[in-house]
């Protein structure tokens, strides 16, 4: 007979169940689509899934040349919980780990210039390159040799002005990726933009859902009606094919629009914008998190750094031209861009923080999605896809 008041233990894996709940689920026609489980936006488990196969395994945007323009320049990042470390040498750009091989204090915060670079713990020094030059009192260790140890090097690639690190030996160069789109890097002048500011903000939600967001214009008539819906209506908004690694969402200015609505007041347009482009703001999601907005005459560019499944962390570069930096009153200009964009930022944070708080309901369940929304598909794909 058997024993029903024994007690059996059953391990439930929740992140892989998600994983194959999505690669089940996802369909391939954008007719049919539905987003991810809400699971997937508040799982522990499926987030340290995430940041296996997805985060480990792919480039992640970190900067943008302009940013270390002299020798000796760098800039620190925190990226899946890797300290890491960005420098200009007389050889070139690199990145490496900016963890003390001594006792693991990271030497560095911030940014600045410098011929070496001191652990504040124990007074170890490293070069621009990431060698130990200094390690006081160190003389009795035995078969310590302080010129064979160097931060380690993290794979790099600068594609248009854009900094990127992998932590995967096997993904292919991203430059090949994104070969198709590069023409457009160079008549929007990637790589000869210049810094204007940063702009980093806490999203006590998701990465998933600030990548969604940022990605339609759907929302516009409801979330930013009073903000960006008069200017670019969110129904007006068309999203196209993605590619192997991108997505895109255009969202034109309304028909009668003048063009000062997206042109800003202070900046020159960068050369060579055609009257199509002078009337639309493009944007485009690099997979997984890197977050551009193409402006006619600014450039946005953001990497999302996930802390957990319920923070993630914004940071936000924006760029334009040198001839732009040097018009009288650009710090005015600067200032003034930086706190139109916060009203719409506040409205993006207001209603992602709802909806994170309705996605852990027990009750939520995988929606439908319009052809507004198109890229949030395209992320779910991307997603299946590394999930495989």
């Amino acid at each position: 007979m058997l024993d029903v008041s024994r007690k059996i233990d059953c391990v439930v894996d929740e992140g892989q169940a998600i994983a194959e709940s999505i690669i089940a689920q996802q369909s391939t026609h954008a007719g049919q689509a539905t987003t991810l489980p809400p699971q997937a936006y508040h799982s522990e488990s499926f987030f340290q899934l995430e940041k296996e196969k997805i985060f480990r395994q792919d480039w992640l945007f970190i900067g943008h040349i302009s940013q270390i323009p002299q020798v000796g320049d760098y800039f620190s990042i925190d990226i899946i919980d890797e300290p890491l470390l960005c420098t200009r040498s007389e050889e070139g750009i690199r990145v490496m780990s900016r963890v003390c091989l001594h006792r693991w204090v990271p030497i560095v915060e911030g940014s600045g210039n410098a011929k070496v670079l001191v652990c504040p713990f124990h007074n170890w020094s490293y070069n621009i390159q990431g060698q130990l030059v200094g390690a006081p009192q160190m003389n009795q260790a035995e078969d310590f040799d302080r010129k064979s140890c160097q931060l380690p090097q993290i794979r790099s690639e600068i594609v248009a002005g854009m900094i990127f690190i992998t932590f995967s030996a096997e993904v292919e160069p991203l430059a090949t990726r994104l070969a198709p789109v590069l023409p457009l890097f160079e008549k929007y002048h990637f790589a000869e933009l210049q810094t204007a500011y940063p702009l980093d903000y806490d999203c006590p939600f998701n990465w998933k859902m600030a990548v969604e967001t940022f990605m339609e214009c759907y929302h516009h008539s409801a979330v930013h009606r009073t903000t960006l819906e008069d200017s670019f209506p969110g129904r007006l908004s068309y999203i196209g094919e993605d590619g192997p690694g991108w997505t895109f969402c255009h969202q034109p200015l309304r028909k009668n629009g003048d063009i000062s609505e997206v042109l800003t007041a202070g900046l020159l347009p960068f050369a060579g914008m055609s009257e199509e482009d002078l009337r639309r703001i493009d944007l485009m999601l690099i997979y997984p998190f890197c977050l551009i907005g193409l402006n006619p005459d600014r450039i946005s560019i953001s990497t999302l750094l996930p802390l957990n499944s319920a923070m993630t962390q914004w940071h936000r570069l924006v760029l334009v031209s040198r001839e732009s930096m040097q018009q009288e009153g650009f710090a005015d200009t600067a200032e003034m861009m930086k706190n139109s964009s916060t009203a719409i930022i506040a409205e993006d944070l207001e209603i992602n923080s709802l909806q994170r708080r309705g996605s852990r309901s027990q009750l939520a369940r995988p929606g439908r999605l319009g052809h507004l929304e198109k890229t949030v598909w395209h992320l779910a794909n991307y997603i299946k896809s590394k999930l495989r």
